[in-house]
């Protein structure tokens, strides 16, 4: 794909959004809605179902029942929840040319071995492809790469592939960014850190979701990085840009390496994936908000919904305070 244009764009789109009620789908349509466009949500109506009133909302599992799909057609489609090829497939076969311009969003971790230290593009090689049936974390990336290439294979004169980095912001159903805003809010010493040049590379909803509406309204057929910013932050400057934020002391960090147990560590041979190229992205439109921007919308966001009774951290990911004395005490 080389930047070319899908003929089928108009000014006010009907944009049919798989998914759209959680976070990186429920980012990209508000920005949809706020420029004007007509969205569907077709999703199981768990998450939010009462999210986007102005939105058009039909109920159905992307797994199994797709009849809410027939006989419709958009000038654009945004699958923002594809995670085997078999859904890609299915859901493109239903469409055919109905769904007009196709927008897969796909991640950073397509890519196999980076031979660049920084700044690789979207030319990296990828991982080999899975085509498997089930979901398992060990395959996340291949399965990725499985999915964009049935998207190239069904929709490759109108497909445009988004591949975001780590996404943080408000309404993040993960716990791994939100994780260390409030532990560092939370203060005491000391803290748990990976190791301290460990580079984090991760870009708000909000951005990814307006970038994303930009190109599909212009029927951009392209690959793109969607992460943020260049160059990467460490963890040590990410705890530092934390703690300024929210105007409050930075705990003494204890840096214990790349474990398992602490959110977005990855080991030190994944660190040049997260340090990707964004000139073809920024070319193209894409900026990103101040970093503190971030940080307090997501601690606003966060204990707002801790109040209100609605957030519930996901399971495993982070640690208890206990948790946190325990890895401590066996780094001695």
């Amino acid at each position: 794909m080389g930047g070319t244009r899908y003929a089928g764009t108009v000014a006010s789109m009907r944009i049919l959004v798989i998914g759209g009620s959680s976070f990186v789908g429920r980012h990209f349509v508000q920005s949809a809605l706020d420029r004007g466009h007509e969205v569907t949500l077709f999703n199981r109506g768990q998450t939010d179902p009462d999210a986007f009133p102005t939105a058009e909302h039909l109920t159905g599992d992307r797994n199994g029942d797709l009849s809410e799909l027939a006989s419709r057609s958009w000038d654009s489609t945004v699958d923002v929840c594809a995670y085997v090829p078999a859904q890609v497939r299915r859901l493109l076969e239903t469409l055919g040319d109905r769904a007009g311009h196709f927008t897969f969003i796909s991640t950073i971790s397509v890519y196999g071995k980076v031979d660049v230290e920084s700044g690789f593009d979207e030319t990296a090689p990828l991982l080999e492809p899975s085509y498997d049936d089930e979901l398992t974390m060990e395959k996340y990336g291949e399965l990725k790469v499985g999915c964009e290439n049935v998207a190239q294979e069904l929709a490759g004169d109108r497909l445009l592939v988004i591949r975001p980095g780590f996404v943080f912001g408000p309404h993040d159903p993960t716990h791994r960014f939100t994780y260390w805003v409030e532990r560092v809010a939370e203060g005491g010493s000391p803290m748990a850190g990976p190791e301290a040049a460990t580079p984090l590379q991760g870009v708000d909803g909000r951005d990814l979701g307006a970038f994303t509406a930009s190109q599909v309204e212009k029927g951009t057929v392209d690959v793109f990085h969607v992460t943020a910013p260049e160059p990467a932050p460490t963890f040590a400057e990410w705890f530092s840009t934390i703690a300024s934020a929210l105007d409050v002391p930075l705990p003494e960090v204890k840096w214990v390496g790349a474990n398992d147990e602490l959110p977005l560590a990855v080991p030190e041979d994944w660190w040049p994936k997260m340090r990707a190229g964004l000139g073809k992205a920024r070319a193209a439109g894409f900026t990103w908000r101040p970093l503190e921007e971030t940080i307090r919308d997501t601690y606003d966001w966060v204990t707002k919904a801790r109040a209100d009774g609605k957030y519930q951290p996901r399971p495993g990911v982070g640690l208890t305070p206990g948790q946190e004395r325990e890895l401590l005490a066996a780094e001695g």
